[in-house]
């Protein structure tokens, strides 16, 4: 199967629901809004209301100071403290609700255009795929999080080790700990970025998974995990989409980066060309994602037979409400 032609149709997806890039911009508006109103709002009642005065925090001399003048201003303003952590921790969830409803909405407008090439994106499917794929995708993501903290654990202690071994070294030759040095780097960056590329292809092809096969969210994690394993071409084809969602959103900084130079009119310039950028970003990430699914289309999922499909499915009876299942195309399976 040629890359080339599975991006093609990813690229046709997302032009097909353009809708969804103002739908990222949007949420980054709410996002951004959300973040003054929850956070912004306490910290101005405690600037004015209260008269919080933190301009003696400029005014420590070091940095031993300042840890032993933190303990006066918290019980000093211990009620604005725990204000401001619990709008910081509303503000996170908050966050966090919205970046999983709209990824679940995402997901369920390209996999129903995978799966009926008439569908077109409306704002009601797009509301009804996100709550009806929320819960899954929520549990999914959560045990994605939890794996990549296990695996920057792990490093974290292969780092230390590393520089313990180093200094080690360092009493004995120093031509020694420079090898070591260099040795054990090489080695600590290639394993980071093996793990991240692997996590991040376990979660785009586990969004796949969990959306055409509405698997509970340890299926799809070990249905994902079987599927890379019995294709490994699939993450090379994921690391070519990855590398080239790097490369696009550096030139684009890059041409961005020259309007700050500008004396006055800089700044003015670089905030419309910021929302341009997040725009071209989010642009090319839906590329990914659904140039992703129709790879998982083409190599997993059409491949399984039905009955094995049904076995698959997990979600509640109320999603038969919703719109069925479609079965995939005759073209489809000819390509």
């Amino acid at each position: 199967m040629k890359y080339t032609s599975v991006v093609k149709e990813g690229i046709n997806t997302v032009h097909k629901n353009w809708q969804l890039i103002l739908v990222q911009l949007t949420a980054m508006l709410i996002s951004c809004v959300s973040f003054f109103i929850i956070v912004g709002v306490p910290i101005a009642f405690a600037f004015i209301m209260l008269g919080l005065d933190l301009t003696e925090i400029l005014k420590f001399e070091d940095a031993a100071y300042l840890f032993s003048k933190s303990f006066k201003l918290l019980n000093k303003y211990f009620g604005i403290a725990v204000l401001l952590l619990t709008s910081i921790l509303l503000y996170f969830l908050f966050a966090v609700i919205l970046f999983i409803f709209t990824i679940s909405g995402t997901i369920g407008i390209i996999t129903n255009s995978l799966l009926d090439p008439a569908y077109k994106f409306t704002i009601a499917a797009f509301f009804s795929e996100g709550k009806r794929r929320f819960f899954p995708v929520l549990g999914f993501a959560l045990i994605i999080g939890a794996i990549f903290m296990a695996v920057a654990f792990i490093l974290g202690i292969l780092g230390s080790g590393s520089s313990a071994i180093i200094e080690k070294a360092k009493t004995q030759e120093a031509a020694l700990a420079l090898f070591l040095g260099v040795f054990f780097s090489l080695i600590l960056i290639s394993i980071g970025i093996a793990s991240i590329l692997a996590i991040m292809s376990v979660t785009t092809y586990g969004f796949a998974y969990l959306s055409l096969n509405k698997s509970r969210p340890l299926d799809t994690l070990r249905g994902t995990i079987r599927y890379l394993y019995n294709n490994p071409s699939s993450i090379g084809f994921y690391s070519i989409l990855m590398l080239g969602y790097i490369v696009t959103g550096f030139l684009v900084i890059l041409i961005g980066a020259p309007f700050t130079l500008i004396p006055l009119i800089g700044p003015l310039l670089s905030l419309p060309y910021q929302a341009i950028t997040y725009a071209i970003q989010g642009y090319i990430g839906l590329i990914m994602l659904s140039s992703t699914f129709h790879y998982y289309y083409k190599t997993g999922w059409i491949l399984q037979s039905p009955a094995s499909r049904l076995d698959l499915s997990a979600f509640p009876a109320a999603e038969d409400e919703q719109s069925p299942a479609h079965e995939p195309t005759d073209e489809s399976q000819q390509v």
